[in-house]
């Protein structure tokens, strides 16, 4: 009888031991996330440099834009505490909801947001958008410098930026609710990238934050995703000056917009400064 219960007891603590285990993980998945994402393995960066085309077309960008299917934009551009927003710097804005963002970013966020939705049955939404210098300012006297970015070093005066929650799981909360983490996962299919991962904090200047989505667009977002660089080592890693192809795409980054050099046959061309002092170009074959 004895060794019955000792049996029994050694099950039962097993069991509370595999319950307490259990219960620790759920509450903390958004850690264990955390951990898993940054411990999981990268692609090198799969942009691979091109001969020239056989076709080519070359023009001012002003004769360019008169093409329907060449548009400017400022979706690229590198925003951080070294490379602050111009001075004369005017968003491109659109309202959704009550949300101001850049125009391209519309319907990618509410793909993105439908797609998590159906995934997880949870809706997610917009805790911050667009943010004017005076906001800016507002939010960094209150929270001071480790907490919000100088004027004119936030995303979020780009336009280009939205930090998102679900419902009862907003901030560093975000990664325990089921969509939080399955933005993390796919956000990137949807032109947007987690823009400060755990793991670059020295790189980007900014604290880890799993909520905060950047637009980058097609095919970059993927890019960057899957090579897990920061988008400081992603615009680093394309030398100037050098076409390069993924998929059927072409990505350029050069210094010169006076006068360029398009194959004869493509879908789309986005023109965007990347505020370094160079343009990317990129074409949809």
């Amino acid at each position: 009888m004895k060794k019955f219960w000792k049996i029994f007891v050694a099950i039962l603590l097993v069991i509370v031991l595999i319950v307490g285990l259990c219960v620790i993980l759920y509450h903390q998945s958004g850690w264990l996330f955390s951990m898993v994402r940054q411990a999981q393995e990268h692609e090198p960066l799969a942009l691979t440099p091109t001969k020239p085309f056989d076709a080519t077309e070359t023009q001012t960008m002003t004769e360019w834009l008169q093409d329907t299917r060449v548009k400017t934009d400022k979706t690229l551009m590198l925003v951080n505490l070294n490379n602050p927003l111009p001075n004369d710097y005017q968003a491109d804005l659109e309202e959704y909801n009550g949300a101001k963002m850049h125009p391209l970013m519309v319907e990618s966020y509410i793909a993105l947001r439908d797609a998590v939705q159906e995934k997880t049955g949870i809706r997610i939404y917009v805790s911050s958008d667009f943010r004017t210098a005076e906001k800016q300012a507002e939010l960094l006297e209150f929270y001071g410098p480790d907490r919000a970015a100088p004027v004119g070093c936030s995303e979020h005066e780009a336009g280009l930026s939205l930090d998102v929650y679900a419902p009862g799981h907003d901030s560093y909360k975000f990664l325990k609710s089921p969509a939080g983490r399955m933005v993390n996962r796919i956000c990137h299919e949807y032109g947007f990238i987690i823009r400060y991962e755990a793991d670059k904090t020295e790189i980007t200047g900014f604290d880890y934050e799993p909520w905060h989505l950047r637009y980058v667009g097609a095919p970059h977002a993927e890019l960057i995703a899957n090579s897990g660089l920061a988008y400081e080592e992603y615009i680093n890693a394309i030398t100037p000056e050098t076409w390069y192809s993924y998929n059927n795409y072409l990505i350029l980054r050069t210094a010169n917009v006076e006068e360029i050099t398009l194959p004869t046959s493509f879908t789309a061309c986005h023109i965007s400064p990347d505020n370094t002092g160079y343009y990317i170009i990129t074409v949809k074959l």
